[in-house]
């Protein structure tokens, strides 16, 4: 249990970077959560106005407030997914064919538009998010994956700057809170109570190089950094069973002590259009964390992942987007949770912009 604890965790870190680096690298349509892209002709005309932005007595000023406009977007999802290998374990009885639901609720805020110089602009943007996963809904397992329901809250800034020669570097933090919300996940009463499990920052940085093709493709290459602050809440009221179970045992590091460290990835995409709608994407990444705290000191992780996802706007406010992904991770130390994991399913996300 502890194992599989310490995997989710690290799972959301690295969705939570996933969400602020990568951003840059979805596609021009935007992806099933709403998240908007940044290639530099999307703000062709500001870097127009930008570059005649001299004031009277010809003295460029350093940062040029191009629109101080706010500019709210929500975003509603639900997910459906298969899961190879639910509990991310290598164990021999371990359980296998397992199923995942998600429902989401993101909100963004764009924070205006800046130029720097003559070919810079920055467009930051600040997000709130809630997302709940209910483990084996259709529950073939009964109830022995209701311990691992979790709410994710997650507050961010992302900084994108656009620089000449379609890159985009990004910088920004976020704030995470990962929630067991069920009191007891084995009661045939599906109370709720809602104990914070872990809180963390991680600042990040990342830079994206598109490259359009002749072919009208796009290929993105992103290269990140991230470093995760993590910390648990008062033993006395967080972690209740896990901690009890860790004192038990004589071990001191809580699940959340133990994800701090730093990761650094490498993601390539290649946006396909098929239709004027339609487009298919495949994609793979390869992320590195080194621990840095605890038990963890020294502890490498490595993981993997192939995928390929196809999303189809059915309008102007519903996308439909379904996706597979291979997931191997691999690590120098023998408690490194090491596992291989196929997921496929689709998520529909409604989208407005005020």
């Amino acid at each position: 249990m502890r194992y599989t604890l310490s995997f989710i965790l690290v799972s959301v870190l690295a969705f939570t970077f996933q969400v602020f680096g990568d951003a840059n690298a979805s596609s021009p349509q935007g992806d099933a959560g709403g998240n908007s892209v940044l290639p530099s002709d999307f703000f062709a005309d500001a870097l127009a106005s930008a570059k005649s932005g001299d004031d009277a007595m010809g003295t460029q000023r350093l940062v040029d407030v191009k629109s101080s406009e706010l500019t709210p977007s929500l975003s509603l999802s639900s997910s459906y997914k298969y899961s190879s290998n639910p509990t991310k374990s290598t164990s021999a009885d371990k359980l296998e064919d397992g199923t995942t639901f998600d429902l989401s609720v993101m909100m963004m805020m764009g924070l205006g538009e800046f130029g720097i110089g003559d070919d810079v602009l920055s467009a930051p943007s600040l997000m709130l998010m809630h997302m709940r996963t209910y483990n084996d809904p259709i529950q073939d397992f009964g109830h022995d994956l209701r311990a691992l329901d979790m709410d994710i809250q997650i507050a961010g800034l992302t900084i994108p700057f656009v620089l000449p020669n379609d890159l985009t570097l990004s910088v920004g933090n976020s704030y995470v809170r990962a929630i067991n919300f069920r009191n007891n996940g084995n009661a045939a009463a599906h109370h709720f109570k809602g104990d914070v499990l872990m809180y963390s920052n991680t600042p990040s940085v990342s830079l994206s190089k598109m490259i359009p093709l002749e072919n009208g493709d796009i290929l993105t290459a992103t290269a990140g950094l991230s470093y995760a602050i993590s910390n648990g809440d008062r033993l006395s009221e967080t972690l209740k069973t896990t901690t009890q179970a860790l004192l038990d045992s004589g071990l001191t590091d809580t699940p959340a002590d133990l994800q701090t460290g730093a990761s650094y990835s490498f993601n390539l995409s290649y946006i396909k259009p098929v239709t004027d709608k339609l487009s298919v994407t495949p994609s793979f990444s390869v992320s590195k964390m080194y621990y840095k705290k605890g038990g963890n000191i020294g502890k490498v992780d490595v993981t993997y992942v192939a995928g390929l996802s196809a999303s189809y706007p059915i309008n102007d406010w519903l996308n439909l987007t379904g996706a597979a992904n291979y997931t191997a991770k691999d690590g120098n130390r023998a408690d490194v949770i090491e596992f291989r994991d196929f997921t496929s399913g689709f998520s529909l996300a409604v989208n407005h912009s005020f």
